[in-house]
């Protein structure tokens, strides 16, 4: 009885979980320099996704042995790749490109897992990366415009849930999809673009929004941005100081304290232009229901936006919810700068288990969408952004920002922490990933 039970307990599991893909054969089997190009193209196109530094060294160091027994040497940086093989594989490579495709981050992801485990060659590892990172969008300009729309109206339900508020965040949100599509292209313009539509949407918030939703100029005008806000430069940057890459989180941050003082430069330019909004009473707020609405058009909105793999609405849906309600249980009971920690910190063993489901999409493409929900960013650009505007904004405010992003950070570091001590420890199987390479 005991074994037919077990037997019935492993069928069910195989049918529910990836199968782990099986090595092609033992190290050394491939030139050192081929194996270099490999890793170079696997590395530099994390990077491209936006993963931490110290996560994609700790990757290409899982994948080198094997491929090959040589010792390699590997220096990542947000923008730099070096990489040496052995006394013949050398390679350098750099990319100041970034990409919001999950769809491509899934694809990217597939393809590091099969060469975790060498069952991919460095050929077509290679070949498999160049198509990945010249994957084009799911979904054309204005499908992405309407989803950018839509997500700033559920990211309005979980900063500002007002029902006046609601024509406003829609509004904004095409204007600001519309122009974030300029950058596709003309690449050259989005130096300009965070300040341009920050600006444009200062200037129609006061003239045409404001009032109207009876909410303040920057509770409306924050959840259209958030495309433009630099939460997620700053929170990697965070995660890298506290893993001891220094160089890379210091770079980060400062990109993204660059990145938000573009976007505040555009608010003072649209303040000065349009005039300052006289203070507002603010509107009856929507139930507690509200931010459970909020996750599924939060859901609905990135897989569109952000160009989601085929079939992982759900996923999404479920990521996004396990953050934003692990942050909000944790607001009942820490300061909301904190709470961050909670849904960072749940977010990451989530996803992690979900991946290994035969359904799922890769861990990366629903932690990226969870990390989108927890918009630090949001916090960061409404305080600074008071001092723009010519608010009164105190020390607290600012310490309140920092605690958002660091509390984010560190949830997903010790997450991360966590769950691979334990995950180490434990008898069940460990194939994260059976990808298709297409």
């Amino acid at each position: 009885m005991d074994e037919s039970r077990r037997a019935r307990r492993v069928r069910i599991i195989d049918a529910i979980r990836k199968a782990p893909p099986e090595s092609l054969g033992l190290p050394d089997t491939h030139d050192q320099a081929q194996v270099a190009a490999m890793l170079r193209e696997i590395g530099i196109a994390l990077l491209e996704v936006e993963q931490p530094t110290q996560l994609v060294s700790a990757r290409l160091l899982q994948i080198a042995p094997q491929y090959t027994s040589q010792p390699v040497r590997i220096v990542v940086l947000p923008t730099v790749l070096m990489i040496q093989v052995g006394t013949v594989g050398y390679e350098v490579d750099a990319s100041t490109t970034y990409s919001l495709q999950l769809d491509m981050a899934g694809r990217i992801d597939d393809i590091a897992s099969l060469a975790a485990v060498g069952a991919i060659t460095p050929a077509d590892a290679i070949a498999a990366i160049t198509r990945a990172r010249n994957l084009r969008p799911r979904f054309g300009p204005v499908a992405t415009t309407i989803g950018y729309a839509v997500t700033t109206i559920g990211f309005g339900m979980v900063i500002n849930p007002t029902w006046a508020s609601l024509p406003g965040y829609l509004f904004l949100g095409l204007v600001v999809g519309a122009i974030a599509q300029l950058g596709r292209p003309f690449p050259s313009l989005n130096p300009v673009l965070p300040t341009a539509a920050s600006m444009v949407v200062t200037i129609l918030a006061t003239w045409f929004v404001a009032d109207t939703a009876n909410d303040g100029l920057l509770r409306v005008i924050a959840p259209a941005l958030v495309a433009m806000l630099p939460g997620m430069a700053l929170t990697i940057g965070a995660m890298e100081l506290a893993s001891n890459e220094l160089i890379s989180g210091t770079s980060r941050l400062m990109y993204g304290v660059a990145q938000l003082a573009l976007l505040v430069f555009g608010v003072a330019l649209g303040v000065h232009v349009a005039g300052k909004v006289p203070p507002q009473t603010p509107s009856t707020q929507m139930g507690p229901w509200s931010l459970y609405v909020a996750i599924i058009v939060v859901a609905i909105g990135l897989y569109v936006y952000l160009s989601a793999p085929r079939g992982s609405l759900l996923w999404l849906a479920a990521a996004i919810g396990v953050a934003l309600v692990g942050q909000a249980i944790a607001g009942k009971f820490v300061a909301a700068a904190y709470s961050g920690f909670i849904g960072a910190f749940l977010t990451v063993p989530f996803a992690m288990l979900a991946a290994r489901i035969r359904t799922s999409p890769p861990a990366i493409v629903m932690m990226l969408a969870a990390f989108w929900a927890l918009v630090p960013g949001a916090l960061s650009f409404e305080s600074v952004s008071q001092a723009a505007a010519g608010t009164e904004i105190g020390p607290n405010s600012l310490g309140d920002t920092g605690a958002a992003i660091l509390s984010i950070a560190l949830g997903t570091v010790i997450g991360w922490s966590v769950f691979h001590t334990i995950d180490s420890h434990l008898p069940w199987p460990k194939g994260l990933a059976q990808p298709t390479v297409r």
